[in-house]
């Protein structure tokens, strides 16, 4: 695939609108810049465990529009990440509306399906919507057939899925399986963190490849996860990559107004001294914006040769200079000296995805990993509408509770993060 130069014009007038997630808003235009811009292209391809496909070091999670995604194999990506409930069903047909038109041999394809709340009754069911994906794409096999948000360890033996895939494969319309987990949902099965469940996956022996949270905040028990892939030969996609990018709406944050509690006073003098903690960071570093954390964060990935590709999400075109751009690097030293100081300084901001400590110690027993999962999704890629309409699917199992609370959860946490402060704000941001 050769190198393509889009003008700004031309690029716009191209562009579809495209959403994903359930509720999210659509997007009216993409950035590209005015002079026009030559791609960058895929520089590393690693094998994807077992499977034995050569895959993108950097991959595409979630296409948001049909350009974007044809300008994104343009480059060089070759993995391509979505799931039955993105949009309706309506990201697998954006996908499906791309590759038609591509060599599919040379793509590598993964849908994933929520059998979490009984969406997958009996493997017929798991059967018959893998059978609408497959209509949805657009083509005759799916490379990779994922249980999507797997939470508990009881789960990941579900008799349904495996022998719904073991059809499946004998049929021809999936090559392999595998397995999606953001950890436990605490407040609704005790099912064990995310480390018990991703080892139990793997110990399983039937899962081909998984895919969890790995970033440079929490690396110890993602390493622990990822040396058991490697000595099990499973593939591994990463998600999660960037916790920076929360800190970046974190101003914005402070300068909120509205009646405060008393703990919320208590909250705001807390978020000044530590905006000013991270001016002296930043000054330390001589940053003048937070893009170089941001490279820091998906380099820090992709120097684990343990790791097979990163799970990126191109909204537009500027996405694909940044992350395409990175494939290939490391990290250097003084890159790993700045993203440890800023894990030991600046962590507070960020909930460590799946350990459920907090949520353990919680007395009104709040799904806070999920909660500030979907903080996350709102502060770090935008997307306000579809993490609201997540937060008030949860209904009473909110964090109202939370800006009159002790804090409990900031006590137990071991990584000093500001939980009941972070919980208090996602309420107020995604409601």
């Amino acid at each position: 695939m050769a190198n393509s130069i889009f003008s700004r014009r031309n690029f716009i007038r191209k562009t579809a609108a495209g959403s994903i997630g359930i509720g999210l808003p659509v997007i009216k235009s993409l950035y590209l810049p005015d002079h026009g811009a030559t791609l960058p292209r895929i520089r590393d391809y690693r094998r994807l465990g077992r499977t034995n496909a050569l895959v993108s070091d950097i991959g595409s999670g979630i296409p948001y529009s049909q350009p974007v995604l044809k300008a994104v194999i343009e480059a060089g990506v070759n993995f391509i990440e979505t799931a039955e409930s993105y949009d309706n069903g309506n990201n697998e047909k954006l996908i499906g509306s791309v590759i038609r038109n591509e060599n599919r041999e040379k793509l590598f394809v993964t849908t994933k399906i929520n059998t979490t709340f009984g969406l997958g009754d009996s493997p017929d069911d798991i059967a018959r919507r893998a059978g609408e994906s497959l209509r949805r794409l657009n083509t005759n096999y799916i490379d990779l057939f994922m249980m999507h948000q797997v939470q508990s360890v009881i789960k990941v033996a579900d008799r349904s899925f495996h022998k719904a895939c073991d059809r499946l494969e004998k049929e021809g319309k999936i090559r392999f399986r595998g397995l999606s987990c953001h950890g436990s949902f605490w407040w609704q099965e005790q099912g064990g963190s995310l480390e018990d469940i991703l080892m139990a996956a793997i110990n399983d022996g039937r899962y081909d490849v998984l895919f969890f949270p790995y970033n440079f905040l929490d690396h110890e028990m993602g390493e622990r996860i990822l040396n058991a892939c490697k000595s099990h030969d499973i593939g591994t996609m990463i998600m999660k990559s960037n916790p920076v990018s929360v800190f970046e709406n974190y101003e914005n944050v402070i300068k909120q107004g509205g009646k405060l509690s008393i703990l919320e006073q208590q909250d705001y003098e807390t978020k000044r001294r530590q905006l000013e903690k991270a001016g002296d960071f930043f000054r330390k570093y001589g940053l003048t914006d937070i893009n170089e954390l941001k490279k820091g964060a998906y380099r820090f990935i992709l120097t684990n040769k343990n790791v097979s590709t990163i799970c990126c999400r191109f909204k537009n075109f500027s996405d694909i200079e940044l992350y395409v751009g990175l494939s290939g690097t490391t990290l250097d030293t003084q890159a790993a000296t700045m993203l440890s100081d800023f894990r030991e300084n600046l962590g507070f901001l960020n909930c460590r995805t799946g350990c459920n400590i907090c949520e353990q110690n919680c007395p009104l027993k709040l799904p806070v990993n999920t909660i500030l999962r979907y903080y996350y999704y709102s502060q770090a890629l935008k997307e306000n509408e579809a993490s609201a309409v997540m937060y008030r699917n949860l209904g009473d199992h909110n964090a109202l509770a939370c800006r009159n609370c002790p804090g409990h959860c900031e006590k137990a946490c071991p990584h000093n993060v500001s939980v009941r402060m972070l919980m208090a704000d996602a309420h107020r941001q995604l409601v």
